[in-house]
This record gives structure tokens, C-alpha cells and sequence, in this order.
């Protein structure tokens, strides 16, 4: 059941490299549908992919690597859990034409000199012990690994897509509200990654996804929970930041929008769907919650 939907015109934002000032363009036509809510289990869905017409979900729990199939009508349909994988933060997934890409990247302390990103075959998703590769890296740029408070880094991670042979990762900078985005090497290995550039996005990274054009879709929210989704494209190699859609207006501010993943082209509309995480809060002794949603976004451009 389709709980509300919205159709706009929004004017969107253009960023150019350099200093990357923003300037108003052309009007764009997007749709965007509060589909469901997602199962009262899920409450903390990190990210989000297609694969096959069917969509998957995961959180960021410890411990457990569990991918959860879900229906459009926002229930479970299957759970399979990948035993031999053990997660401390499991952030975000990709995949390409073979392989499944688990991002074990969270990194909210910025103390991590060890993220990960484990590697199985596609044809492994239902199997309980599927043969894992590990991809580990650091940020090279990094040099202060002392943080002890939390969410006062600039190199948290919740980003991770597959782009033609590469992995991009973006991060979640809680300081800047920049995003710094790096190439990982898709072979298992370990990687000191250096920024291929640094996206002024004006909020907080937490989901990305690659589009039909092969340009990079992220998901993300501001400090203040004003969710957003913007497109990355590539100018001879160098990712530029290109589009940026507020959807505060559309589907409310304070949805803490984490995944976002590819579905197909539906009605001439690239279709992407969104996951949000539950939300509560106690202010001024009344308690606020958010449900965890399901969203589909049409992009027609």
C-alpha cells in the first residue's frame, strides 16, 4: 500500500569542480513514494541492494552478518545469516556482476586502522559458509587516530559502491559535512587509500549506489535529519559533484535516511529504492519516533 505520494518540480542543486559553488538549473521532474513501513525488526535497516528484482537489508548490528530479503510491502521474507563472517559495523553493500560486497566500514570513533570489506560470490547469497575474500584499507590522509567522542570525526564510513572495476568509498565527515571519496581496489588485499577528491555536500554521507549511466547516487541527511540524495559524476577520472535534491519537503525532515540501491527503469524513470532507520528521541520530556520507511524514488532525467 502506497501511504502518501509526492510529484514536484525541484530545483536542484549544480556543483562545479574547484570550489564547487552551488548555482541554481534547470527544473528537474522527480517522484518519490513512502511505500511502507519496514518490518518493527528493522529498525536500524544501514543499507540496501537489488539483486535480481528482489531487495535486500541489513543493519549495523555486532557480531551478526545477516541479510534480510524484504517485500515491497515492507516485511521479511527471508533471513540468511553468513556464519563465518563476524561484524563490527556493517555499514553499507554493493555487488557487481559476480560478487557481493559487505561493508564493514562504520567507523564513528575514527579510530579504525582496519576496515573491511568482505568479499562472496553472488551465487553464495543463500548459503550459510559462502568462501569470503577481505579487503582491508585505511585512509592514507588520516593522521589523528586518538578521538574518543563520538561522531567528532571526519572519517566515519557508511558509503560503499561498486563503480565498472573499482569500489568508490565516501565518507561520513561529522565535522565538515564534506564527503571525501576514494577508489578501493576490488581484489582482497590491504589498501592505504588516498582522496581522489573532496565533494562539498553540505551534509552527512550514508548511502550510495551506482545509477544506469554509471554515475554514483548517494543518500544522506543533514544535522538537523533534512534527508537528501545527490549524484556523482566523473569528469576524466575525477568524481565531481553534480546534483543535489532536497527531499526534507517530500517525505519529512527527520527521516534518517541510511541505504539506497539501483532497482531498474520503471515508466522511462531511473527507480531507485531508500531505506530510514528508526528514530527516537525524549525532548522536553515527550518522546519522538520515527519509523523505519521504505522508499521509492523515480529520477527522470
Amino acid at each position: 500500500m502506497i501511504y502518501k505520494t509526492f510529484l514536484f518540480i525541484a530545483l536542484v542543486a549544480s556543483c562545479e569542480s574547484g570550489d564547487q559553488a552551488t548555482e541554481t538549473v534547470a527544473e528537474q521532474i522527480f517522484e518519490i513514494n513512502t511505500i511502507a513501513g519496514l518490518d518493527p525488526s528493522i529498525t536500524e535497516s544501514s543499507g540496501i541492494i537489488a539483486i535480481d528484482g528482489s531487495l535486500y537489508t541489513h543493519s549495523d548490528m555486532r557480531g551478526k552478518a545477516e541479510l534480510l530479503e524484504i517485500d515491497l510491502d515492507g516485511s521479511i521474507k527471508n533471513t540468511q545469516e553468513f556464519q563465518n563472517i563476524e561484524i563490527r559495523d556493517w555499514e553499507d553493500i554493493t555487488a557487481d556482476d559476480n560478487s557481493l560486497y559487505i561493508g564493514d566500514i562504520g567507523n564513528n570513533l575514527g579510530n579504525k586502522t582496519d576496515l573491511k570489506v568482505f568479499k562472496i560470490s553472488k551465487d553464495a547469497i543463500n548459503t550459510s559458509n559462502p568462501d569470503v575474500e577481505t579487503i582491508t584499507f585505511s585512509f592514507a590522509d588520516q593522521t589523528d587516530f586518538d578521538n574518543t567522542e563520538l561522531n567528532q570525526t571526519s572519517y566515519d564510513v557508511e558509503a560503499l559502491v561498486s563503480r565498472g572495476n573499482d569500489l568508490f568509498v565516501l565518507t561520513k565527515d561529522w565535522l565538515n559535512l564534506n564527503s571525501n571519496i576514494y577508489r578501493l581496489n576490488k581484489q582482497p588485499g590491504t589498501y592505504a587509500l588516498e582522496p581522489l577528491a573532496t565533494l562539498n555536500i553540505g551534509g552527512l554521507v550514508t548511502g550510495a549506489t551506482s545509477s544506469p549511466e554509471g554515475d554514483i547516487i548517494i543518500c544522506g541527511y543533514s544535522p538537523t535529519l533534512s534527508p537528501f540524495v545527490a549524484r556523482i559524476k566523473f569528469n576524466e577520472g575525477v568524481p565531481i559533484l553534480d546534483r543535489k535534491v532536497d527531499l526534507g519537503s517530500l517525505i519529512g525532515n527527520g527521516s534518517q535516511i541510511e541505504g539506497i540501491t539501483y532497482f531498474d527503469i520503471i515508466d522511462g524513470a531511473a527507480t531507485y529504492y531508500l531505506t530510514s532507520e528508526k528514530f527516537t528521541r525524549n525532548f522536553a520530556g515527550n518522546e519522538i519516533v520515527l519509523p523505519a520507511n521504505l522508499y521509492e524514488l523515480k529520477w527522470n532525467e
